[in-house]
């Protein structure tokens, strides 16, 4: 515990923290706190904080845009689906048997059906 007290005494004694203690808003609204002693050490942290916090917003965005796509993609693949389900039953409806003779009837094609069943070649 006396180790803790220690360090806790040299960092409100030491004259940075003090510099720091006698800041105010106005100093921070003024930009006056980056010429301090303890900020100026910082730059290096400061600078990595301010890419990693771009690389966050950036990801952030692209994950977004993926989604997006995604959804998108999944909308179309639902559409094409149910346009495929939809031209197949009409497909089945126009190729029965008595579709297909309506259907030559309609255009006055002399086509008949043939009375003897197919041969089964082996």
């Amino acid at each position: 515990m006396s180790k803790f007290k220690n360090i806790v005494e040299s960092i409100t004694g030491s004259e940075d923290f003090s510099d720091i203690k006698s800041s105010s808003l106005r100093d921070f609204l003024n930009g006056n706190i980056f010429i301090k002693k303890v900020i100026q050490k910082q730059y290096g942290l400061l600078i990595m904080l301010a890419v990693l916090a771009f690389f966050y917003i950036d990801n952030r965005y692209y994950c977004e845009t993926q989604i997006t796509k995604e959804t998108r993609l999944k909308k179309n693949i639902e559409d094409a689906k149910y346009e495929s389900l939809t031209i197949s039953a009409e497909l089945m409806t126009l190729s029965r048997r008595a579709n297909v003779i309506k259907m030559l009837k309609d255009r006055n094609i002399n086509l008949e059906e043939s009375t003897t069943p197919p041969i089964i070649i082996e």
